[in-house]
């Protein structure tokens, strides 16, 4: 069948219009990876340290990218001990915060100290806290995640950049609504998914939750046990936090969780 003149046009035009579409999503994609590489090789350029009255100290960092003149100030307080850092704790207040005139967030009492763990960069603290804070409220279990500097021989916490909390009423909620192993796989997809609570973010996989099961010290993931399991009390009630510090998961799959007691 021979193809018309038009025919031949309309051809032409789609080749043509396809080869654009292609050279500008190369472009894009092109775009996205220097800009990954850009964020990639930012470097701290200057650092200056001035003391404030609160027993902290701010710390002013420039930020430089390598292959450009670009500058950004990073602002944030450090403190001798982590106890002083989490009462030194600013995050904005939401609306909801706002006209409840407490915040969710910035906890200052410290109940109980759950885990520390500490990297030569940043800090994870768990603890038992207020769910909101100022409020004679129920328990929650909260983590913080600090930056670690050193300053001679001593070590400084800043500010927590940034936080979670689970309360206990939910967790209890969740345990009593599902069961032990639905508690648990729901502590798996959405505890820590983006692994934004993690020392080691490129190696390891850092995972934690609770249970309210009394067999929770017998617990495996994938036929792995816990790297420790924690006895805790919230609200009044018995509970376990348990923690790995490497659990390979798949959140596509489902986890095979088991409470039986093991030989290992």
């Amino acid at each position: 069948m021979k193809m018309t003149r038009t025919k031949r046009l309309w051809l032409i035009l789609l080749i043509l219009v396809m080869w654009a579409l292609g050279l500008y999503f190369n472009s894009i994609d092109a775009e996205k990876k220097s800009s990954h590489n850009h964020d990639a090789t930012k470097t701290v350029t200057k650092s200056q340290t001035t003391t404030t009255g609160d027993n902290g100290t701010v710390t002013k960092q420039t930020i430089t990218n390598d292959d450009t003149e670009e500058e950004e100030e990073i602002e944030r307080s450090y403190y001798d001990t982590i106890e002083e850092a989490v009462k030194g704790s600013n995050f904005a207040m939401d609306e909801e915060e706002k006209e409840e005139g407490a915040s969710y967030t910035n906890k200052k009492v410290i109940k109980e100290k759950v885990l520390f763990l500490e990297s030569e960069t940043d800090a994870l603290l768990f603890f038992i806290g207020n769910f909101i804070e100022d409020k004679d409220y129920t328990d929650a279990l909260v983590v913080y995640k600090f930056k670690v500097k050193k300053e001679g021989n001593q070590i400084k916490y800043s500010t927590p950049t940034n936080a979670t909390q689970i309360a206990a009423e939910s967790e209890k909620e969740s345990y009593e609504y599902g069961g032990s192993k639905y508690e648990i796989q729901t502590s798996l997809n959405l505890n820590n998914a983006y692994q934004s609570f993690n020392l080691y973010p490129e190696t390891t996989e850092l995972q934690w939750g609770m249970s309210y099961d009394k067999n929770a010290p017998n617990l495996t993931i994938n036929g792995e046990h816990p790297t420790k399991v924690i006895p805790i009390e919230l609200d009044g009630d018995e509970c376990y936090f348990w923690y790995y510090e490497d659990l390979k998961y798949d959140s596509s799959k489902k986890a095979k969780i088991s409470f039986k007691k093991t030989d290992a």
